[in-house]
């Protein structure tokens, strides 16, 4: 799209967003709203958006916002999530925001924390979701890089799937009712075929569908995902891995395996990342499985950007919007989990993959341009 013609888009969406505030049908009496007082300098970007700085002042004197991320999902029947791991509950600044900005979260279910230290941790999580309203997607029943210290080279075909079984098993009983949907089987896939882990070697590829099948009949009710990184979309260096996510799921249907849902990790790179329109045909393809669709570990790097600070974070701001409002265009989409939110608590920099700045706050717990992104593309702006 040539400027004029993004100016021209840009200015109808704003006036017609003003309409409909002003006739006060933008999200609804009972969605929470308080108007908008103030938007980050580092959301305009004078090389590309001529008509943003003006839009944004006019926003800030006239327009009303929902209250958070939160209610403007809810309004529109979607799911806004984000990781929460126990120990950040330790932070007075976390929980508030938490709670205020999300429906739904995730915590550290993983069967190497279990064993290694209990269900406590999982415990407060679940019980904080259940305290303030908010689904829990669980992550994730089996997973190759995080297992106790007993499944090793060792371990015998037949000890471990009992072991593979029974944690399943315990598990999801432990929180039927309380979990609305699991991330069952997590990156079993790379770019040859199934991922050559110990699950694979001991167990073949049916390890897959047996997991499915041990959650299901632990809690008949939950949702079922199977979650995996660099299988968002159907185009660029990430079309090889999509389709073989595509084929696996599509046979795990076929053969009577109980799966509900797929969720797209979107680890994303803002110096390349998948066209919002490929993301949108992987995400309509899945959906026409009978399948639900997730983002389910978002967040942008921006490090590598070859730009100064307010143009790496309009171009984040940019990707997290243009992303999700792709996703919500296609049915079958429920939401969107992001991993973390706080720049303050990021895996990224706690990985040692940092310093990076890509979750919507920053580390003083401040809406990031990326923040009024999501919240545009709640909106439909």
């Amino acid at each position: 799209m040539d400027r004029a013609a993004e100016t021209g888009t840009r200015r109808r969406q704003f006036l017609k967003y003003v309409a409909s505030a002003a006739a006060g049908v933008a999200l609804g009496a009972g969605a929470g709203l308080v108007q908008l007082s103030s938007l980050s300098s580092c959301e305009v970007s004078t090389e590309t958006m001529t008509l943003t700085e003006t839009v944004a002042r006019t926003l800030r004197e006239t327009l009303v916002y929902p209250s958070s991320l939160r209610a403007a999902a809810d309004a529109r029947g979607l799911l806004v999530g984000s990781l929460a791991d126990a120990p950040n509950l330790n932070d007075t600044r976390f929980v508030p925001t938490l709670v205020r900005e999300f429906n739904s979260l995730s915590p550290d279910m993983m069967w190497g924390s279990i064993d290694c230290c209990g269900f406590e941790a999982a415990d407060e999580v679940v019980k904080l979701a259940s305290d303030y309203r908010m689904k829990v997607h669980g992550h994730a029943l089996i997973w190759h890089g995080n297992l106790p210290a007993f499944v090793n080279p060792q371990i015998s075909a037949d000890e471990l799937r009992r072991a593979m079984q029974k944690h399943i098993h315990d598990v999801v009983a432990r929180y039927r009712g309380k979990v609305y949907a699991w991330n069952v089987v997590n990156e079993a896939v790379e770019r040859e075929g199934l991922r050559k882990t110990m699950f694979l070697e001991k167990l073949g590829g049916d390890y897959v569908a047996d997991a499915f099948q041990v959650a299901h009949d632990a809690d008949p009710n939950a949702l079922l995902f199977y979650n995996d990184y660099d299988a968002e979309a159907v185009g660029g260096s990430w079309k090889v891995k999509s389709d073989l996510v595509y084929e696996l799921v599509r046979k795990l249907l076929a053969d009577g395996v109980p799966i509900h849902g797929v969720g797209l990790q979107m680890h994303l790179f803002a110096v390349e990342y998948p066209k919002p329109e490929d993301i949108a045909a992987n995400v309509r393809r899945l959906a026409a499985l009978g399948l639900k669709v997730a983002i389910s570990e978002m967040d942008v790097r921006i490090k590598d950007l070859p730009l100064d600070m307010p143009a790496r974070l309009e171009m984040q701001r940019r990707i997290y919007h243009d992303v999700i409002a792709a996703c919500m265009k296609e049915e079958g989409f429920i939401g969107v989990t992001f991993w973390g939110f706080t720049d303050a608590h990021s895996w990224i920099n706690e990985a040692g993959q940092g310093p990076d700045h890509p979750l919507l706050f920053d580390e003083n717990y401040q809406p990031k341009p990326a923040y009024w992104g999501v919240m545009d593309a709640l909106l439909g702006i």
